[in-house]
């Protein structure tokens, strides 16, 4: 029976050096276009953003995975305007995102085939970020300036989370998102982090557990449990089964504010520090403080802002938790430094990986 494939990503701080000379290249052309230009080509950005967005929707990558097509046929098959698919593609095309040959016929390229419909590809993200709520609440990012409010609110009239678990169908789209993040983030913590030495990780709003299924398929001593609210972990089950750890991982339904799963020796907290308030934070992190044993630790896994001018995914990403969490936010070292005092524990360490995310080890 054949094992998933976990690759192992170059160093973090060779791909950070690239990244950095990349959007040093970015900035350069800015520099020397006229100011006007430069300002209106960022602002059309969301041209591209839109048209990958339905271009996701209408899976026409996946339509291509097998060869090249006419746009007849692509429309035909997404049952589209065959002139208004034409002209999306097209211009998707000059942006490098498919390729058009002669005679309107096109095909995938590196970039499209990133959206076909498969569990390492950023479909799922695009449909969830560019379509349907996500899109909405920017259009509210004005009054969330004006107000501090965010917008989840303003346009849903509760909490983005209780909606989710209101809606199933978006509540799908949403944990399909997090599940295709989930597995590119994944293979940059397992690159550059050591489970070893556990015996027992517990990853705390572990979503559908991608995540820890990739660790326990990896280390095959470790037991693991997946925590997270009930229309969430369910997801899990699958995934556990897919990565053939289901006899090692247990889960587990509730509130991480309400109980936290006692028994391990390792506390994985990703992506969820940057959903919460400065309060609610420390709140956590006094209950995993109580739970965890004496040699334990705490793994958040979270962008870090650095205070400088620097190109930065913590920066843009910043806004997403601005109009969608009231208190949610990107936090810089020394935010992260504050809080974990306050809580009594302290950092041990903080690991750059190949994806804008950082692994803070914290221990008692």
């Amino acid at each position: 029976m054949q094992k998933n494939r976990i690759p192992k990503y170059p160093p973090a701080k060779i791909l950070k050096l690239f990244e950095r000379f990349r959007y040093f290249l970015v900035r350069l052309s800015r520099k020397l276009t006229p100011a006007n230009v430069a300002i209106i080509e960022m602002v059309q950005g969301f041209y591209v953003t839109k048209a990958i967005g339905v271009i996701a929707d209408l899976n026409v990558a996946d339509f291509l995975s097998e060869g090249t097509k006419s746009i007849s046929e692509i429309a035909k098959l997404t049952d589209s305007h065959e002139e208004s698919l034409y002209r999306i593609m097209r211009m998707l095309a000059s942006q490098g995102v498919f390729v058009e040959k002669r005679n309107s016929l096109f095909a995938n390229n590196r970039l499209s085939e990133s959206l076909l419909d498969k569990r390492d590809s950023v479909r799922h993200m695009v449909i969830h970020q560019v379509n349907g709520i996500n899109w909405k609440m920017f259009e509210k990012l004005d009054h969330v300036v004006k107000t501090g409010n965010n917008a989840a609110h303003e346009i849903l009239g509760m909490d983005v989370f209780e909606y989710l678990e209101k809606n199933p169908d978006k509540n799908e789209i949403y944990n399909q998102a997090m599940t295709n993040n989930s597995l590119m983030l994944s293979y940059a913590i397992l690159s550059e982090y050591d489970f070893s030495k556990a015996k027992t990780i517990i990853d705390i709003g572990g979503g559908q557990g991608i995540l820890l299924s990739m660790i326990l398929s990896k280390y095959n001593h470790i037991q693991g449990k997946v925590f997270d609210l009930l229309h969430v972990v369910k997801g899990a089950k699958k995934i556990a089964e897919e990565y053939k750890v289901s006899d090692r991982i247990e889960l587990i339904s509730g509130n991480f504010f309400e109980n936290i799963p006692q028994g391990g020796d390792i506390y994985l907290l990703k992506s969820i520090i940057h959903n919460l308030s400065d309060n609610q934070c420390l709140e956590l992190l006094k209950k995993l403080k109580d739970v965890l044993l004496q040699n334990g630790k705490i793994l958040i896994i979270e962008p870090i802002i650095e205070n400088n001018n620097r190109y930065s995914f913590a920066k843009l990403y910043d806004i997403q938790m601005l109009v969608s969490r009231q208190g949610g936010k990107e936090r810089t070292k020394e935010d992260f430094k504050e809080l974990i005092s306050k809580a009594n524990l302290r950092i041990n360490k903080i690991i750059q990986t190949a994806a804008p995310f950082s692994i803070i080890e914290i221990t008692k």
